[in-house]
């Protein structure tokens, strides 16, 4: 076809640049006209759809990257759901773009009830047209089949909330519905899941939850502002598995999500804020999916997980919430993934009485409490975590805690979650728990992380129970690498880089038992190792280039000290406090400051027993001493596993790998001319 003379393609281009009412004037023309306009499907049909900002795909959430069948039938079905759901809505028979569409006739309003028109739900749906109203009066309505909605209608409840309740299993159809002023509640009857969509609505002030799903619901709940309402503003129980999208849930009298009783879900990018409780709470064997939403501004815990509770924590943002980003205690299992969780009032994690689970690759930050607070009887498995610039300790590991049995910010027993028996029935429904991601541990574990200047030690261990602590980084930290002040049962550190803390490498308090081996233990700024442990060893360490003494033995230790490498920029290789029992064997010991002695004390104490040592002294200015055979510790080749193993391992080879000598006097820059790391 050709209008005055120009190629249907150059009309296309032109007519791409009109508004919706030119559009419809030119519609008007012709035939060949409104052919041509209604041939502009795929090019400004699809503009002016997704150019409106209160329309989203018509394909949203589900399939965005799916084209719908026509471009201009969803903008005209978006258009009039718009238009006559507005309060103030203009008469759509005045409007000019409504050329190019069928007109309609008037809306009529069908009302249900004892003394009205219809007694039933769907007898008023089978006679309802496009657009019409149907008013529920006070009373309780249960449908006794599936009701589909298959044009668009508005429903809504006459009289005060909660004086309307619908028991009915909804399938909608069509392209838009209202429900206003409803309580909804599955048929009691109903053998069949029943699904809900609810797109963009206001939900508040409920007295109840904003949101309830139950009896193995689902369906999709997307793009809602969900807000002051009585209780959760999602409620998920029961096997319900729904998605959950896109929607801001916030300033909520409890929580802002609640999943239990076996429910499931995928919750995904919500802005969760400002709630009085938890912005998730995951308990009684609750299993979701939550990811890439932003949890913030709660008056409690960020997501807590409790009570048999697991759960894939995956993505999130969790920041500026008054108690722990995360709350895992009571037997809560969830896996905790690549979440960044910063800037809380307390801790970042806390793994509390009886919680496990796995808290793996991470960014916790800038907490004003520890980065991990752990109970190590509970067995959590921390690893390829970055803990850093947190205000206390970078993780921190107790066998209790005054309070621990306490629910930071609400949770407890006073929590109602089990109206009408369903507590009971929950113990009685519980689902094996086959989940690859849930690897049983026997000890608890902090494996792989980065920990990294946190106000307090890097590390803290107070706790009765057996810990492993490998191949982690722990730097820069503001008082000590590792504190060890209780640890009745053995504590493994092993393959770990410790350097540059404020005070020494690792301390070990009286009557605890750690193994040290295998860490590299450099340039920090008190001794390199100070223990008054009594049964305390001390294997192939490389501690090198302290601004202390190497080992410093306290009075009452007993130590081990076997085939280590050991020097001080400026103080002894081994200073012995009173009266200890050490046996040294195998080591190799480079000599530091020339007027100090590689030993202090040790030859006058007849219970340090030296055997077969190895004592490198500088002769001349260019000495130099190599870390080889082996190379510099950690060796991390075959130990770190995770997202983090990469970051932690390019940290590790940066450390020393050669002991340098310049024999001359004084000191220049506040570092030693002796010995210098590389």
């Amino acid at each position: 076809m050709e209008a005055g003379g120009l190629p249907l393609e150059l009309w296309r281009m032109i007519l791409a640049y009109l508004h919706l009412p030119d559009l419809g004037r030119c519609s008007l023309v012709c035939r060949a006209w409104y052919e041509l306009i209604l041939s502009l499907d795929s090019t400004r049909w699809r503009q002016l759809c997704l150019g409106c900002t209160e329309c989203r795909h018509p394909n949203w959430p589900n399939q965005p990257d799916v084209e719908p069948e026509s471009w201009r039938e969803a903008f005209k079905q978006h258009y009039l759901a718009s238009k006559t759901w507005t309060k103030n809505a203009l008469d759509l028979e005045s409007s000019v773009c409504f050329s190019l569409f069928r007109r309609r006739r008037e809306r009529r309003t069908l009302s249900v009830g004892p003394g009205h028109e219809f007694d039933s739900l769907g007898s008023a749906l089978a006679m309802a047209s496009l657009y019409d109203r149907i008013v529920l009066f006070p009373g309780v309505y249960e449908e006794q089949g599936e009701i589909i909605l298959k044009v668009p209608v508005e429903i809504v409840g006459h009289g005060k909330l909660g004086e309307v309740a619908l028991l009915a299993s909804i399938d909608q159809h069509c392209s838009t519905t209202r429900l206003c002023n409803l309580v909804f509640m599955p048929a009691w009857f109903s053998p069949f899941m029943f699904k809900i969509v609810m797109l963009r609505n206001d939900i508040h002030r409920c007295r109840a939850s904003g949101i309830f799903l139950r009896l193995e619901g689902g369906g999709l709940i997307a793009g809602n502002n969900i807000y002051h309402n009585a209780e959760a503003g999602v409620d998920i129980r029961k096997k319900s598995n729904p998605l959950i999208l896109c929607n801001q849930i916030h300033h909520g009298l409890r929580s802002g999500i609640v999943v239990l009783g076996n429910g499931k879900g995928i919750i995904r990018n919500n802005q969760i804020f400002s709630n009085k409780e938890a912005g998730i709470y995951i308990l009684y064997h609750g299993n979701p999916i939550v990811s890439g939403n932003h949890i913030f501004k709660g008056r409690a815990a960020g997501i807590a997980v409790n009570e048999n509770g697991k759960g894939l924590i995956t993505e999130n943002v969790i920041r500026e919430n008054q108690w722990g980003g995360v709350d895992i205690r009571r037997g809560g299992v969830p896996v905790l993934r690549s979440n960044l969780i910063c800037f809380g009032y307390s801790d970042g994690v806390v793994v509390g009485d009886e919680g496990k689970g796995l808290i793996e690759g991470n960014t916790i930050y800038a907490n004003k409490g520890c980065g991990v607070w752990m109970m190590s009887s509970s067995l959590p498995h921390v690893t390829s975590n970055h803990v850093s610039y947190n205000g206390l300790y970078g993780v921190a590991v107790f066998s209790q805690k005054e309070g621990s049995g306490e629910f930071p910010g609400g949770h407890g027993a006073q929590e109602n979650f089990s109206e009408d028996g369903d507590a009971i029935l929950w113990e009685t429904e519980l689902e094996k728990d086959d989940d690859p991601l849930r690897q049983p541990v026997t000890i608890a574990l902090v494996e792989s992380n980065s920990i990294n200047h946190n106000g307090a030690s890097g590390l803290y261990v107070q706790s009765s129970e057996a810990l492993h602590v490998i191949t982690n980084v722990i730097h820069a930290n503001g008082d000590r690498g590792i504190t060890v002040a209780q640890s009745s049962q053995l504590t493994h550190v092993t393959n770990n880089s410790i350097s540059c803390n404020r005070q020494s490498g690792v301390k070990v308090e009286a009557q605890c038992k750690v193994e040290l081996r295998g860490n590299g233990i450099y340039d920090n700024r008190g001794h390199g190792i100070i223990t008054k442990g009594d049964s305390t060893v001390v294997i192939e360490n490389d501690i090198i280039g302290n601004r202390g003494s190497g080992l410093q033995l306290l009075p009452r230790s007993d130590t081990k000290v076997i085939k280590n490498r050991i020097h001080s920029f400026r103080a002894y290789g081994i200073a012995v406090r009173g009266r200890t029992k050490a046996l040294v064997q195998e080591n190799i010991f480079f000599q530091g400051k020339t007027n100090k002695t590689i030993f202090q004390q040790i030859s006058n104490n007849r219970e340090c027993i030296m055997q077969n040592n190895k004592f490198l002294v500088f002769k001349k200015k260019s000495d130099t001493w190599r870390l080889v055979n082996p190379p510099a510790r950690p060796h991390l080749e075959n130990s770190l596993r995770g997202p983090s193993a990469a970051h932690s391992g390019q940290k590790v080879t940066a450390m020393a790998t050669r002991i340098t000598a310049r024999v001359e006097g004084g000191y220049h820059s506040n570092r030693s001319i002796f010995c210098t790391i590389l």
